[in-house]
């Protein structure tokens, strides 16, 4: 494999659609990791933690390469989330080839850091990762069809714990969708 095939890897990650809507057709996984970076940038400013930003930019950047093998996995999809963690070991060792060599230990580490969440730099990037699901849906109601406060509180809401300024945006999304009548469709 090339250097430049194995660059271009990376580019399929712009392929993998989530549950979430973006006008009408669906998110990118990639499209959801910009977002993420730019809600941490924000975030590593306003948190009174004094976080790794360098690790953080590039755990949030790599965090969902693995979706280019798996395809992305919705929290509500309970079936599809039981394997989820062995599927997702198996994809990081499918793409360690085929990504450029200077990267494949950085991606790994990144990736395992991210999932164990055992570091600072981990559980604010996991909180990243859940907040900024719910401040894109907030301008696509018809997404929330299904869903209750109790499992987003329950799937969610302890991300928040060790990030009292990042629970306070969750706490406004949840309202938010509460007072328009996200939960009750």
């Amino acid at each position: 494999m090339t250097e430049l095939s194995q660059l271009k890897f990376f580019y399929k990650l712009k392929n993998v659609n989530r549950s979430n809507s973006v006008s009408e057709r669906k998110e990118s996984s990639a499209e959801h990791c910009w977002s993420c970076l730019v809600l941490a940038d924000y975030l590593l400013k306003k948190i009174k933690q004094k976080l790794d930003a360098i690790k953080v930019y590039e755990m949030l950047m790599y965090h969902d390469l693995v979706e280019v093998e798996t395809g992305d996995i919705c929290i509500s999809n309970v079936d599809g989330r039981k394997d989820k963690k062995e599927s997702e070991q198996k994809a990081l060792h499918k793409l360690k080839n085929k990504v450029p060599s200077l990267l494949q230990k950085k991606i790994v580490d990144l990736f395992s850091e991210f999932e164990e969440a055992k570091t600072p730099e981990a559980k604010f990037c996991k909180a990243i990762d859940a907040l900024d699901a719910e401040i894109h849906e907030m301008d696509y109601k018809q997404d929330w069809k299904g869903w209750k406060e109790e499992f987003l509180r329950k799937n969610k809401e302890h991300l928040f714990d060790d990030f009292p300024e990042m629970k306070e945006l969750f706490e406004e999304t949840i309202k938010y969708a509460r007072d328009n009548g996200y939960f009750n469709q």
